[in-house]
């Protein structure tokens, strides 16, 4: 859910299953909207932000399977890199007009606009990698 509260789980779910949450930062309101449906609607946990600022400002760690951030969080910002490695974890950049794309460890990048099944199945894979509960759907 947006402002950074989570989504709310169903309590039948949550006891059988633990579930990954998905760090997002998006500054587009509606992308921001569209992506927390997506992974909200497979199950996910979802922390959404529309800054990096204010991701990393919220009280807590993150303690998310991943991190979804569209590259207008950190478009022309030095340390960009930095910032991602910050998250502590695999992230997948949403990406559609960035020149450089910044090295960090665990980066994947997808390239807008995102079509089908592309985004939920990318995270899957990741959470699957990180051997993280997946949602029971």
């Amino acid at each position: 859910m947006t402002g950074g509260s989570p989504s709310a789980d169903r309590p039948e779910k949550a006891a059988l299953h633990p579930v990954p949450t998905v760090l997002v930062v998006v500054p587009d309101p509606e992308l921001r909207r569209s992506v927390e449906f997506a992974l909200e609607a497979e199950g996910y946990r979802v922390d959404s932000y529309a800054t990096l600022g204010a991701a990393f400002a919220a009280p807590g760690p993150f303690g998310a399977g991943c991190a979804v951030v569209d590259e207008n969080a950190i478009s022309g910002r030095r340390g960009a890199a930095t910032r991602l490695d910050g998250l502590g974890g695999p992230v997948i950049l949403l990406a559609d007009r960035m020149r450089t794309v910044p090295h960090a460890a665990g980066l994947t990048v997808l390239t807008k606009p995102l079509l089908g099944r592309l985004l939920v199945e990318t995270v899957d894979e990741i959470v699957a990698s990180l051997d993280v509960a997946r949602p029971a759907t």
